[in-house]
């Protein structure tokens, strides 16, 4: 793969993370539950982070012609998502069915951010953009497998107030 190809992949992987961020600024003045609100807000700075961590990688191949050293691990703050999972275990979700059309966008974004870093990851040469890649990879799929957590938890709750089972 050549420098123009990662710029491309930086490029549009800066406007994601930017249009996430604006997602979840916008979105947490929406959403009942404050719980989301909170997670929502959280996950603003998160993809104001992944923004400026891009936005270095970026910077550095087009003034050197390749990738920084990469030094971020998975851990790295990440664990907001479980945290405010657990916070979510206790929400009343008929009074806040309303949130459930966002959650579910939010679950889309994220099933299409980590796979848009699996596939560059896979096609990715040099190591510390595929460390990069992998590991922007591990957090996109974090976050999608929470919201489809929580969806799930919500749609059995919704099943269970409204006495419906499809099965």
């Amino acid at each position: 793969m050549d420098n123009n190809n990662y710029k491309e992949i930086l490029k549009y992987a800066m406007n994601m993370e930017l249009k996430a961020k604006e997602f979840y600024t916008f979105y947490k003045d929406k959403v009942v539950n404050d719980s989301v609100k909170k997670l929502f807000a959280e996950l603003a700075e998160m993809e104001d982070d992944h923004y400026n961590i891009l936005k270095t990688q970026l910077d550095s191949v087009e003034k050197d012609g390749k990738f920084a050293e990469v030094d971020i691990e998975l851990d790295g703050g990440e664990d907001i998502i479980e945290e405010a999972g657990k916070d979510l275990d206790n929400v009343n979700l008929e009074y806040d069915l309303a949130d459930f059309p966002i959650l579910r966008m939010a679950y889309a974004m994220e099933a299409d951010f980590a796979q848009f870093y699996q596939t560059a990851s896979e096609k990715a040469e040099d190591p510390n953009a595929k460390k990069l890649l992998k590991v922007l990879t591990k957090w996109e799929i974090n976050h999608r497998d929470s919201f489809e957590q929580q969806l799930k938890m919500a749609q059995r709750e919704t099943w269970f107030e409204n006495s419906f089972s499809p099965f």
